[in-house]
């Protein structure tokens, strides 16, 4: 923004022609680049859409091929990565000659513009009403004052992508937290039951609820197991009690007291939970256990890893409690970290305790450390399994099944 204009004052000093004709050209270069954005914004955002699906497919094709591999399927792969691969092609060649083309129509402008300027000081020049020191000292200033638009133009595209990312990024941070209330003395669930009354859930991009008439209860001290068949809702029941998904219609008591009414960080504080697949950060093996209890002590620490199961791993480590972990864990199987979050969970001692399939997709003899965890984890404390296995459900004091409408079923 600076240098145009000040170009342009230093030029109207020498040859004030020259800056006329600059002053006049100048204005042309953003309002192409305003009439070419508006023309192609909606091809590239559909390119750049259309290029991030493809990039997506792409790579859960290839991360899935060890899979296929084992089952003698992967050959059969290789048509269904050419044709990505040749989609993606097509549609990134689509989006280059878009912003080769708009890049052409701003440099043509910029280069006419720079040639009327020579043009008139060419003419000038030969008839003798301008000397040739000013002549050359604007023809070689007249350039730069294009330059910065040229540049902005040429850079315009290559932005498009992160723009794109950007708005995405933006629209989930900018969604309204949902609503809850601010009631701070959250009934204790380990003398205070658990009461679901014709929950209903349901998702934007499904075509029916994944829970419709769910009602049951949690008694205070007990292990309840939630069984069914994927897909019945399960997880979800659990994410309502996490205070992460609202419920449409139906009603969560504690103690008597509307979930609704609760301020979800002080309920927070009165559970624990172990997902399916815990988030290992890249962080030491200390910093991922404090996740849910940062001021812990090391000796709480060492408490929590010796009652989950985990001194020995963490003994094998390089670095003991100070290794650092790689992306999602990297350096652990899936049962150490499976341990660390039952490590995490003890550590923070919350009166319930979620769980949700804690098991899944381990070996028989990891599976059955972890299940000793989680035996003693549940001691005094009430329990909500979300569980497949028979070796879980017999840890419950009830099951309750879900059937594949999401009502329960006893």
């Amino acid at each position: 923004m600076i240098v145009p204009v000040v170009v342009l004052v230093v030029v109207v000093w020498r040859d004030w022609i020259s800056a006329l004709i600059i002053a006049g050209t100048l204005p042309l270069i953003p309002l192409f680049m305003a009439l070419i954005g508006a023309a192609t914004r909606d091809r590239m955002d559909r390119q750049v859409r259309t290029l991030q699906r493809l990039a997506g497919h792409f790579l859960d094709v290839v991360a899935g091929l060890p899979t296929l591999k084992v089952f003698g399927r992967a050959k059969a792969q290789a048509a269904a990565v050419r044709e990505i691969s040749e989609r993606y092609r097509v549609t990134a060649l689509a989006t280059l000659r878009v912003t080769f083309l708009s890049s052409l129509i701003l440099e043509l402008v910029a280069t006419v513009s720079v040639a009327l300027v020579a043009v008139t000081i060419g003419l000038r020049l030969m008839s003798g009403s301008l000397d040739l020191r000013t002549a050359l000292f604007v023809l070689v200033l007249a350039p730069e004052a294009y330059l910065p638009l040229r540049q902005l133009g040429a850079n315009y595209h290559a932005s498009a992508e992160g723009m794109a990312a950007a708005e995405q990024a933006f629209a989930v941070l900018e969604k309204p937290l949902q609503s809850h209330g601010t009631r701070g003395d959250v009934p204790d669930p380990a003398v205070a039951g658990i009461t679901v009354d014709r929950l209903r859930v349901a998702y934007p991009d499904r075509d029916r609820p994944v829970l419709d008439g769910v009602s049951l209860t949690v008694e205070p001290g007990e292990v309840l197991a939630v069984t069914g068949s994927s897909g019945c809702g399960k997880s979800t029941l659990l994410a309502v009690l996490l205070g992460l998904v609202e419920a449409e219609a139906g009603s969560v008591r504690v103690g008597g007291v509307d979930f609704a009414d609760l301020d979800l960080a002080a309920w927070r504080t009165r559970l624990a939970w172990v997902p399916q697949r815990p988030y290992m950060f890249a962080a030491s093996v200390a910093e991922n256990i404090r996740l849910g209890c940062p001021d812990a002590s090391g000796d709480q620490v060492r408490q929590a890893i010796t009652a989950a199961g985990l001194a020995d791993v963490v003994q094998r480590l390089p670095q003991g409690l100070d290794t650092i972990l790689g992306d999602r864990g990297a350096g652990l199987s899936a049962g150490e970290q499976q341990r660390i979050a039952l490590a995490r969970a003890f550590l923070r001692d919350a009166p319930l305790l979620l769980l949700d399939e804690p098991t899944a997709n381990l070996d028989g003899q990891t599976e059955r450390e972890v299940l000793d965890a989680v035996r003693r984890l549940s001691h005094g404390r009430t329990v909500v399994l979300v569980a497949h296995r028979p070796a879980l459900l017999a840890l419950a004091d009830r099951v309750v099944e879900l059937a594949d409408v999401g009502v329960a079923a006893w």
